[in-house]
């Protein structure tokens, strides 16, 4: 069973630089919705923003 979208936010947000943090309430908020109903995990969430706003 699927943890709370909340808490799915928050494991998200721990793998990630803070300045990255609002993305996440705003323009991701539905990709993060989308990743969290398919099942992947929030350090896969985590790395593939990173990748998306790195580089």
């Amino acid at each position: 069973m699927l943890k709370p979208f909340s808490q799915y936010l928050t494991a998200v947000e721990e793998h990630l630089p803070s300045e990255h943090h609002k993305l996440l309430q705003s323009t991701l908020y539905l990709a993060l919705l989308d990743w969290y109903t398919d099942g992947i995990e929030p350090i896969e969430a985590a790395a593939r923003i990173r990748h998306a706003v790195t580089g």
